[in-house]
C-alpha cells in the first residue's frame, strides 16, 4: 500500500473513533447528531476496510448476526409493504449491525475502552443533572421538552421510560467503577456520586420497566461482585424505610409494582393481543420487517381509541414482523453474547477490560428485560445504545483474550 493510502486509512481510523465518542456523548441529547455521526463512522470504517483489503472481523456473535441478516432480507420480499421493509432494513437494521462492527473493531485497546466509558460518564452526569433540574422546575435545560403534566422526569428524552432505559444501561458501568479494583480513589468517589445521582433519576422516572431492568443488571453483577450485592441490599432496605417520605406517585407505583391494572397496563394488553394475532397470521416469516404499525389497524379491536403504535414488546414485534425464525436468530445473537461473555468472566483475571465486560453483560441483560415491555430497540437513540453497549462488551472480550495471549 502506498503512503497516500496509508495516511487515508489512518485518517479514517481517527474519524471513526472520534465519531464513536461523539455518538456516546450525544446519545441522550440529539438524534440528528448521532444519526449523522453513525453514518460518518460507517463510511470511514468501510473506507478503511476497502483500502486495507480487510474483511469484517470474526466476533463471538457473528453466527447469530449472519443468521439474522438474511432472514431480514427474506422478510423484505415477503412483506406486506416492501417499500417500508426495504427502508427499515437499509436505514435501521443494516446500519445498526454495521455500527456494532465499527464499535467492536475500533475500541481495540484498553485506553480506547477507558475513553468511551469516561464519555458515557460525562454524558450521563449532564443528563442526570438535567433530570434533577426538571424535577424541581418541570422543564429540562437541554432540549426544553414540554411538560407532560405528570410527576415523572424524562430529562432530554421524549418519555420517562426512554430515560429509564438509558439510565439502566449506563449505571452498570458506573457501579463497576465503584467496586472495581483498578480506579483511583477520586474516580471511585466520582463514580459513587454519579451512581447516587443516576439512581435518584431512575426512581423519579417511575418507570417499572427500567426498575426491573436495573434490578436484573444488579443481580447479575452481584454474582461476581458480592460486595455489590450487600450495597444494593442496603439501598433496598433504605427505600423500604424511607417509602413514606416519597412522592405519592412513586409510593403508589412501588407498592403496586406487579399490578398492571392502570391505563398504561391495560393499553399494553390490547396492543399485545393485536400483536399476537398479527404473529399468528404469518408465524414463520412475519408480515414484513418494519411493518407492525402498517398492519396494526387490521388486528386491533375496532374501538381502539388511538392510532397505530409499536408493540411495546420488542420480542412480540419482532415475531410479528420477521416471524419465529427471525426472532430465533436475534435471540441467538443474545445467547452467543452471554455464553461467550460468562465463559470469559469465569476464566479471565479481573482487569479493567474484565469489569467493562461484566458491566456490558449486565447492561444488555437489563436492556433485554425492558425490551419485553417497551419499544426500546425500535427507537433511533436507544436502538443505537443497544448496539453500542454490545460492541463495547465484545471489544472488552477481545481485549481480554489478546492480553491473555500476549502474556503467554
Amino acid at each position: 500500500m502506498n503512503s497516500g493510502k496509508i495516511k487515508t486509512a489512518k485518517a479514517c481510523e481517527h474519524i471513526t473513533l472520534f465519531s464513536i465518542y461523539v455518538i456516546a456523548f450525544f446519545l441522550p441529547i440529539s438524534k440528528a447528531i448521532i444519526e449523522s455521526f453513525s453514518i460518518l463512522a460507517i463510511i470511514a470504517y468501510l473506507t478503511k476496510k476497502f483500502l486495507n483489503f480487510e474483511n469484517l472481523p470474526k466476533t463471538p456473535i457473528s453466527y447469530g448476526i449472519f443468521a439474522y441478516l438474511p432472514i431480514c432480507v427474506i422478510s423484505v420480499f415477503f412483506s406486506s409493504n416492501p417499500a417500508t421493509s426495504s427502508n427499515t432494513f437499509l436505514r435501521k437494521t443494516l446500519q445498526d449491525i454495521i455500527f456494532f462492527f465499527v464499535v467492536f473493531e475500533t475500541l481495540n485497546s484498553k485506553q480506547k475502552l477507558r475513553n468511551i466509558i469516561y464519555v458515557l460518564f460525562l454524558s450521563s452526569l449532564l443528563i442526570g443533572i438535567d433530570g434533577i433540574y426538571q424535577y424541581f422546575t418541570h422543564k429540562d435545560f437541554i432540549r426544553h421538552r414540554k411538560d407532560l403534566a405528570i410527576p415523572r422526569i424524562y430529562a432530554s428524552f421524549p418519555y420517562p421510560n426512554a430515560f429509564g432505559c438509558y439510565l439502566s444501561a449506563v449505571m452498570p458501568f458506573v457501579l463497576t467503577s465503584v467496586f472495581a479494583k483498578y480506579p483511583a480513589k477520586i474516580l471511585k468517589f466520582f463514580s459513587f456520586c454519579l451512581f447516587i445521582l443516576l439512581f435518584t433519576c431512575l426512581l423519579l422516572t417511575v418507570s417499572r420497566g427500567a426498575w426491573f431492568a436495573f434490578s436484573a443488571s444488579a443481580l447479575f453483577m452481584s454474582m461476581w461482585l458480592r460486595i455489590l450485592g450487600i450495597f444494593l441490599l442496603t439501598i433496598g432496605i433504605f427505600i423500604i424505610v424511607a417509602l413514606q417520605f416519597f412522592h405519592p406517585y412513586i409510593k403508589e407505583r412501588l407498592r403496586n409494582l406487579f399490578i398492571f391494572t392502570d391505563t398504561s397496563g391495560m393499553d399494553r394488553k390490547i396492543i399485545w393481543q393485536a400483536g399476537w394475532k398479527m404473529f399468528i397470521s404469518k408465524p414463520w416469516l412475519g408480515v414484513g420487517l418494519g411493518t407492525f404499525m402498517f398492519n396494526f389497524k387490521n388486528f386491533v379491536i375496532k374501538d381502539y381509541p388511538h392510532g397505530a403504535v409499536y408493540a411495546h414488546n420488542c420480542y412480540l414485534q419482532m415475531a410479528a414482523e420477521i416471524g419465529v425464525i427471525g426472532l430465533a436468530a436475534f435471540l441467538l445473537i443474545l445467547a452467543l453474547f452471554f455464553h461467550s461473555g460468562i465463559k470469559t468472566l469465569n476464566a479471565k483475571e479481573r482487569s479493567f477490560s474484565w469489569y467493562v465486560l461484566l458491566a456490558s453483560q449486565a447492561a444488555i441483560l437489563g436492556y433485554c428485560v425492558q425490551m419485553g415491555v417497551d419499544t426500546t430497540l425500535y427507537s433511533l437513540d436507544l436502538g443505537m445504545l443497544f448496539w453500542l453497549v454490545l460492541g463495547i462488551g465484545v471489544a472488552a472480550m477481545k481485549n481480554l483474550q489478546s492480553a491473555c495471549a500476549t502474556r503467554k
